[in-house]
C-alpha cells in the first residue's frame, strides 16, 4: 500500500446510525445482538486500528472499477481480481494481485456479495482444485461469471492464457491463446449477486459439485492486502467515488507494466482499462504530480474533517438532549414494541416459511448433486462400454472367420460327398454294365449252346439218316 495515503476520519454520528441500520437489517432473519458501544479507534484514526471486516451491509458495494492487470511475476502465480470488502468506515477496494499458488493445482474461486433477504451478505473466496461459484460476476481477466478461462494446471505446471492474461514470456514459458468470447456482456459492471439489479444466475452443477471439495482459505498475502487496504483511506468509495488509487497491487519486480507496454486483449471488461503501467519519466514526473495533488487534497480534507469533527462534538451535546427526549419516547416505544413483538411472531412465520424454501433448495441442490453423479457414473460406464465394444467386435469376426472356415469346411465335405456319390453312380452304371454284358453274355453262351445242340442233333438225325440209307441199299444189292 502507499505510505502517504490515510484514512478519513468518520463522523462518530455517522458510525452509529451505520450500524444501527445495520443491526436492524440484520434482525430479519438473525437474532439482533446487544446495541455496541461508540466505538473509539485510537483517537478517530482508523489507520492505526485492527478494524474488523462486516459481512453483511444494508446497502449494495459499489460497480466494478476499470483498470490494467500487471504481469504475472513467475510461474505459478494465480490471478487474484479486486474486489469491494467493508469494514465499519464503508466499502474499500481491495486491490487485485498475482499470489502464489497455496499447492500445485490449486484454483482460487473468487469472494462475492449475495443479496439474502434484504441485507448483502459476503461469501468469502477460497483455493480448491475446481472453480465454485462466484455469483456469476464478471471480475475479468478470466473470471467471466462462470469458471475460469485464463489458464490451467498441467501435472506441475501451470499454463496462461495470453489472449486474457498479461505474461512476459520471457519470463513465463507456460502460455497459449485461446479467445474468449463472453455472450450478453453487462456493461454496469455490477459487482453483486441477486437483488432487485444484481445478477442472476444460479449455480451450473459443476459449481455445486465443486462445494464440496477440499477448499483452503486465502493465503497469508492476501490477507495482508485486505489488511493494508482497509488502512489506507484512498481506497474507500467514499474518497475515490469507485476509483481507487491502486487498484492492482504494484509487483517491485516488475513496476505494474506489462512488457509489452500494451494492456491485455480484454481490456474493455470489468476490471480492465487503459494501460496504466507504462513506465518513463513522463510517466514518474505526472505520478509525482498526482501524488503532490493528491496530499495537497488530503490535508484539505484532513481541515475539513477538522470541522466536521467539531460539529460532531455540537451534534453530541445536541443528542445530549435528545437522549433526555428519547426517555420520553421510549414510553411510547413501549407500546410500539407490543406492536413489534406481534411483528415479530409474523416475522418469524415468514423466516420459517424462509426456512422451508431453504431447505427446499438445499434438497434441490443436494438432487442436482445426485444427479451430476448419476451422469457421471452413465458418462463412465458409457466410457467403459466403448472400451469393450473393441473387444466385442474383434471377438465377432473371430467367430466370423471361424463360421466361415467352417461353411468352407461343410462345402468342401459336400464336394466330397457329391464325388463320392458320383463316383458310387458311375461304379454303378459300370456294374450295371457289367451285368448286362455278363447277360448278354449269358444269352450268346445260351444261344451257342442251343446252337450246338441243334447242329448235334441235326447231325445224329443225320447221321440216323445215313444209316438207313446204307441199310436199304445194301439190302436191294442183296
Amino acid at each position: 500500500m502507499t505510505p502517504t495515503s490515510r484514512i478519513l476520519r468518520p463522523r462518530p454520528f455517522a458510525a452509529a446510525i451505520l450500524l444501527a441500520a445495520c443491526a436492524g437489517a440484520a434482525a430479519q432473519t438473525y437474532e439482533p445482538p446487544p446495541a455496541p458501544a461508540a466505538p473509539v479507534y485510537d483517537g478517530g484514526d482508523p489507520a492505526d486500528a485492527n478494524l474488523a471486516l462486516v459481512d453483511r451491509s444494508p446497502e449494495p458495494p459499489p460497480p466494478l472499477p476499470v483498470y490494467v492487470q500487471p504481469p504475472a511475476p513467475a510461474d505459478g502465480y494465480i490471478w487474484v481480481p479486486g474486489y469491494w470488502s467493508r469494514n465499519p468506515y464503508g466499502f474499500f477496494w481491495v486491490p487485485g494481485a498475482w499470489v502464489l499458488a497455496p499447492y500445485t493445482g490449486a484454483l482460487w474461486t473468487p469472494g462475492y456479495w449475495g443479496f439474502v433477504n434484504g441485507l448483502y451478505i459476503w461469501n468469502a473466496g477460497y483455493w480448491g482444485p475446481h472453480v465454485g461459484f462466484y455469483g456469476g460476476i464478471n471480475y475479468g481477466f478470466g473470471y467471466t461469471g462462470r469458471g475460469y478461462a485464463g489458464g490451467y494446471w498441467k501435472r506441475d505446471r501451470f499454463y496462461y492464457n495470453r489472449s486474457v492474461t498479461n505474461v512476459n514470456v520471457t519470463r513465463v514459458t507456460n502460455v497459449y491463446n485461446h479467445t474468449v468470447v463472453v455472450n450478453n456482456v453487462d456493461n454496469r459492471r455490477v459487482s453483486y449477486h441477486g437483488g432487485p439489479s444484481g445478477i442472476q444466475r444460479r449455480a451450473d452443477p459443476r459449481e455445486l459439485a465443486a462445494r464440496n471439495d477440499r477448499h483452503a482459505p486465502p493465503t497469508q498475502a492476501q490477507r495482508g492486502y485486505v489488511r493494508d487496504a482497509g488502512k489506507d483511506r484512498g481506497q474507500f468509495y467514499d474518497h475515490n467515488k469507485g476509483r481507487p488509487p491502486q487498484a492492482f497491487v504494484d509487483h517491485a519486480s516488475d513496476n505494474g507494466r506489462r512488457p509489452d507496454d500494451r494492456p491485455p486483449r480484454d481490456a474493455a471488461r470489468p476490471g480492465n482499462g487503459p494501460d496504466q503501467g507504462r513506465g518513463g519519466q513522463d510517466a514518474a514526473r505526472q505520478q509525482a504530480r498526482q501524488q503532490q495533488q493528491r496530499d495537497q487534497q488530503a490535508q484539505q480534507q484532513d481541515r475539513q474533517q477538522q470541522q466536521r469533527d467539531q460539529q460532531a462534538q455540537q451534534q453530541a451535546r445536541q443528542q445530549q438532549q435528545r437522549d433526555q427526549q428519547a426517555q420520553q419516547q421510549a414510553r411510547q416505544q413501549q407500546q410500539r414494541d407490543q406492536q413489534a413483538q406481534q411483528q415479530a411472531r409474523q416475522q418469524q412465520q415468514r423466516d420459517q416459511q424462509a426456512q422451508q424454501q431453504a431447505r427446499q433448495q438445499q434438497q434441490r441442490d443436494q438432487q442436482a448433486q445426485q444427479q451430476a453423479r448419476q451422469q457421471q457414473q452413465r458418462d463412465q460406464q458409457a466410457h467403459q462400454q466403448a472400451r469393450q465394444q473393441p473387444q466385442r467386435d474383434q471377438q465377432a469376426q473371430q467367430q466370423a472367420r471361424q463360421q466361415q472356415q467352417r461353411d468352407q469346411q461343410a462345402q468342401q465335405q459336400a464336394r466330397q460327398q457329391q464325388q463320392r456319390d458320383q463316383q458310387a453312380q458311375q461304379q454303378a452304371r459300370q456294374q450295371q454294365q457289367r451285368d448286362q454284358q455278363a447277360q448278354q453274355q449269358a444269352r450268346q453262351q445260351q444261344q451257342r449252346e442251343q446252337q450246338q445242340a441243334r447242329q448235334q442233333q441235326q447231325q445224329r438225325e443225320q447221321a440216323r439218316g445215313d444209316g438207313n440209307g446204307n441199310g436199304r441199299g445194301q439190302s436191294a444189292r442183296d
